[in-house]
């Protein structure tokens, strides 16, 4: 076979003497290919990215000082310029030219060039396009193919190239060609930052500040500064940091996307976006009362006559009068976001305390952590109601943006719950206007389009992103859910995902024709950066695999609370596709009789055609945390999801190679495996506990709590045979091993934070973007706001003096703990499994006929040992000091202490109650324990109604009087009992506690305690 030929151009390219002769053969060169796809084939197959490539590897040498902006471009900087464009165009035209992209090392050649302190503004900006235009070519790569994104974003987030995208985002200069790469960058940090270490590297670079400013010129530009915060800013140091309005071809979109990128799932960013001192300068927390404010506030007084409102003498910001007065009733109950978060000013011996586990929400005050009244009344940050105002006041994109940032504010818990309930209103009603605005009927002309227009391109964008931004906003929020509900989300939800489910026969792009074939190239001959990969997907196909991963989303999100939501959900047919969603290659989505039908037609359901797409990973993991949510509705267990048979394709993903698909699908079975449930059966028999058990072994966090989960659900109603056999099977050392206190979790984590920190710590390349975030005090963290160097001495001084900065580097520091120490977070994760690790043993001790509860107990007595038990639920009950989470040099202010979680304790106590519940000499087992009923007795004042209602259960069990052989010995568990004072706590619960079931219970057991002795 032929090789591929060298053009004269291709000659004089490589054999240039000179800078000149270079420029003349790249323009040509760029001339022939731009707009021509088959040309650029041609060129790649001869080579040309190696000779790019290496031409810019030779020049960057020629320009290693600072650029000039008042010079004109060098020869060197106009050969550059020149190869970016061409590379440009190369990279824009699809993913079959990624592969020699990567193999020429076209990403580590071109990174050097977005720095805009040694290269033109061009010339950043052509670099720039390249890497956005790699970064887009992997979302139509292939289903399975390896599409370098992690690499990618390890490359663009290394350190040197975060000094470069922070120099270009505080770029000064308002022309087109610098806001463009203000542009590129945001568009870059909002698509390549997907994990925790990013959105670190990016914070500490002052990245995220820097895009607090661009939104800050936003607010400047819309004339929405809080009246006074130039007064105020000039007591306080900040008045400087009050940007210039926003230079026309900024994009207020893209700005929010970024910041969204890097806060979400984040409290401590989130609180690090909201203490910019940019977002600080233009947000000042001020009382306002303007013309007609009086007026606003007898409408409100109105209002709250008649119990739809509530300001009381609550301070109203000058950003509340940019929304309308909506009327809501009180709230019952907080939201979960509400009720996880304790104020930031909590001192570490509070961290883990149970009392205090179930604090408001954060209260954005001035005032010094420490002094910091948790119940104070307080209007939140005004950033709030002015994203809810930017909500309301743009449209497309940008409103969705704003809904994005919006969210993670609220979820992180930095709203009070009066905004949880105008939410619905006035975000949530809007984004399901935008979702019904947007999806529209694809022309025939589109279908099969390589190219999609920039119009269609932002509607598809926009109905990709809001379904997500409502999902995240929407759940665990009752009354958001209803909201929603109530604008036909459920309807919307249950169309997307039937529409991606459209079959699509061609789902890649035809080859272009061409008059000069090359069936005469060798191309295995060729070098890699010479061959051209796959077409990849077409853009609609990729789109429609996109609504599937969302549209899901937002059916779990609508799930996740009350049974008529999952009801009206089934009742949409939303199973059937959530079914084929849990498997790569999907088939029609069928109703259960016409999949019964099909099957005894004989038609062929093992090798399904990819008609319908590829489920990706993100798909699957979606469906599997769908169906978790919809499977909380007894009824839809017992009948759709039972006739849908969907326990077959999550045992199949129970063993999926990927640890995260695992995870959801152990997530997903948890509910599958309840008494309720019919699938149990069906489950046991293709060997469910024999793959949980192995996954409670696993070394992942995660994987190990959903399986003791499910297994805990599995061991309730069970025979006495298959009890022991599971708890055999799970390995009762193990089982000890998994509830006993222990540091290994926490030393492991800490061990892995060190192992991620690179070998020369004086060496900050070494560091990377994968370094853990949380140092060791010898190298203490510092918020980049204060050690950043400022362009003036007058920006540092008010950074170093202002009051507002020092007291949020305060809480900074203390969100910062709260979040990233790894023994803490591995505390965490330990705590949350010997929650269900002692829920699986509660449900093991727990059966209806007393002799199968007295061989039960006897047997575990057996396995695990009587007194080794008894220890460890007393062990339990103890108060723990875990000290320095790793450090070094371990101080007093490093010191936790750890109290006895309220859901462990409950468990616990049920652990005896069952004991207890068998014959009288368990019951006198349980009453040997000295040690452990002193330390439950100090439990009968928890704040968890759930502990002091088992503790209720214990002593009517203790208490009971079996039968007349029995009387003696309840004698003298009574007197033990009113002798270790017992018998006042239960009046005291009797007379004073605040739940009435509590209350009742504590009675019947004082009066059966008087009547025995």
């Amino acid at each position: 076979m032929a090789r591929v030929q060298s053009p004269p151009v291709f000659a004089q390219l490589r054999q240039a003497r000179n800078f000149t002769e270079q420029a003349s053969s790249l323009r040509a060169l760029r001339t022939e290919i731009v707009g021509h796809v088959q040309q650029k084939e041609i060129w790649v197959q001869r080579g040309v990215l190696e000779a790019l490539v290496q031409t810019l590897q030779e020049t960057v040498k020629e320009s290693g000082s600072a650029y000039d902006p008042t010079a004109e471009l060098t020869e060197a900087e106009v050969v550059q310029l020149l190869c970016l464009q061409i590379l440009d165009s190369i990279s824009g035209d699809g993913p079959c030219f990624l592969p020699p992209l990567h193999a020429a090392r076209t990403i580590p050649t071109v990174l050097p060039y977005i720095s805009p302190v040694e290269n033109p503004p061009k010339v950043v900006l052509f670099a720039l396009r390249v890497i956005r235009n790699i970064r887009d070519a992997t979302d139509l790569l292939p289903p399975g193919s390896d599409n370098n994104t992690d690499t990618l974003s390890g490359a663009v987030f290394a350190p040197a190239c975060l000094e470069s995208l922070y120099a270009i985002l505080v770029q000064t200069r308002t022309d087109s060609v610098t806001q463009e790469q203000k542009r590129l960058v945001s568009v870059l940090i909002s698509r390549l930052c997907k994990k925790p270490e990013h959105q670190n590297s990016l914070a500490d670079a002052g990245i995220l500040d820097a895009l607090a400013t661009m939104l800050a010129s936003f607010v400047v530009s819309r004339g929405e500064v809080v009246p006074g915060a130039d007064e105020f800013g000039e007591h306080d140091g900040l008045v400087n940091f009050i940007p210039s309005p926003a230079p026309q071809g900024a994009s207020l979109a893209l700005t929010l996307g970024a910041i969204s990128a890097i806060i979400i799932g984040s409290r401590f960013h989130v609180y690090a976006f909201l203490c910019s001192p940019a977002i600080l300068a233009v947000f000042p927390l001020l009382d306002f009362d303007p013309a007609g404010g009086q007026e606003a506030k007898a409408a409100w007084s109105g209002l709250e006559e008649h119990g739809y409102g509530d300001l009381g003498e609550k301070p109203q910001g000058a950003m509340e009068y940019l929304l309308p007065i909506i009327p809501v009733s009180q709230p019952r109950g907080l939201s979960v976001q509400f009720a996880q978060y304790t104020p930031l000013g909590f001192s570490s011996a509070r961290d883990s305390n149970p009392s205090t586990a179930r604090g408001t929400a954060y209260k954005f005050t001035g005032l010094d952590p420490s002094g910091e009244n948790p119940d104070a009344d307080d209007p939140g940050s005004p950033a709030i109601p002015w994203l809810m105002h930017l909500v309301r006041d743009t449209s497309g994109l940008e409103r969705v943006a704003a809904a994005d940032v919006l969210t993670s504010l609220y979820k992180a818990g930095f709203a009070s719950p009066d905004r949880e309930q105008a939410l619905g209103p006035l975000v949530v009603t809007l984004l399901c206007e935008l979702i019904k605005d947007h999806d529209k009927a694809i022309p025939d002309a589109v279908r099969q389009e390589t190219l999609i227009e920039e119009e269609v391109a932002e509607n598809w964008a926009i109905l990709e992103k809001t379904p997500e931004v409502l999902a995240r906003l929407v759940s665990d929020s009752e009354c958001l859910q209803q909201a929603a509900h109530d604008c036909g989300t459920i309807v919307l939800a249950a169309k997307l995902l039937k529409d991606s489910y459209e079959a699509m026969p061609v789902q890649s792009p035809p080859k272009q024709w061409s008059p000069n074939p090359d069936s005469n190239i060798n191309f295995d001959e060729l070098p890699l950066s010479s061959q051209l990969g796959e077409l990849g997907m077409l853009p609609l196909y990729a789109h429609r695999i996109r609504m599937r991963e969302r549209a899901l989303k937002l059916v779990a999100s609508m799930a996740t609370q009350k049974d008529e939501l999952q009801k009206a959900l089934s009742e949409q047919d939303v199973v059937p596709y959530v079914v084929e969603s849990l498997t790569e290659l999907p088939r029609k989505p069928q109703s259960a009789k016409e999949k019964q039908a099909a099957e005894k037609e004989g038609e062929d359901q093992e090798n399904p055609q990819p008609l319908y797409g590829i489920n990706p990973n993100e798909v699957i993991i979606a469906a599997c945390h769908a169906l978790r949510c919809i499977s909380r509705s007894v009824s839809i267990v017992r009948t759709t999801l039972q006739d849908h048979e969907v326990w077959k394709p999550i045992v199949k993903l129970l063993k999926h190679p990927d640890s995260e698909v695992e995870i959801a699908a152990s997530g997903a079975v948890i509910n599958l495996l309840t008494s309720c449930s019919p699938m149990v059966g069906a489950l046991t028999d293709v060997g469910i506990v024999k793959i949980l058990c192995e996954h409670a072994h696993s070394q992942v966090p995660g994987l190990r709590l959903n399986a003791l989960w499910g297994l805990k659900h599995l061991v309730l109603d069970v025979s006495v045979p298959l009890r022991k056999q599971i708890l055999e099977e799970l390995e009762p050392g193990w089982l000890v091993q998994l509830i006993s206190d222990d540091n290994s979790e926490e030393d492991e984590a800490i061990q892995s934070a060190r192992q991620r920190r690179a070998p020369d710590e004086d060496d900050d390349e070494d560091m990377g973007a994968d370094a853990t975030p949380y140092e060791e005090e010898s190298r203490p963290w510092t918020w980049q706001v204060l050690s950043r160097d400022y362009p003036t001495p007058e920006l540092s001084a008010a950074v170093a003096n202002s009051s507002r900065i020092k007291k949020a580097n305060a809480r900074l520091l203390a969100v910062r703990e709260a979040e990233l120490n790894p023994a803490r977070k591995a505390r965490n994760d330990t705590i949350d499994i010997q929650e269900k690790g002692l829920g699986f043993i509660r449900n093991l001790t727990m059966l209806h006929k007393k002799e199968d509860q007295v061989e039960i107990v006897d047997h575990l007595f057996s396995v695990l040992g009587q007194d080794r038990l008894f220890g460890i639920l007393a062990d339990k009950l103890n108060i723990r000091v875990v000290g320095a989470y790793g450090r070094r040099h371990s101080k007093g202010r490093d010191t936790v202490v750890v109290y006895p979680q309220a859901r462990i304790v409950e468990n616990l106590t049920y652990i005896l109650v069952h004991i207890a519940a068998s014959v009288p000499r368990h019951r006198q087992l349980v009453i040997a324990q000295t040690e452990l009923l002193k330390l439950l007795g100090g439990h009968f004042n928890d704040k968890d109604v759930g502990v002091r209602r088992a503790l209720c259960h214990l002593f009517d069990n203790l208490s009971c009087l079996e039968c007349e052989e029995d009387r003696q010995p309840c004698l003298s568990r009574t007197a033990e009992l009113e002798k270790l004072g017992f018998l006042a706590k239960l009046e005291g619960l009797w007379h004073g506690d605040a739940d009435l079931d509590v209350r009742e219970r504590a009675k019947q057991v004082v009066e059966q305690m008087k009547t025995v002795s």
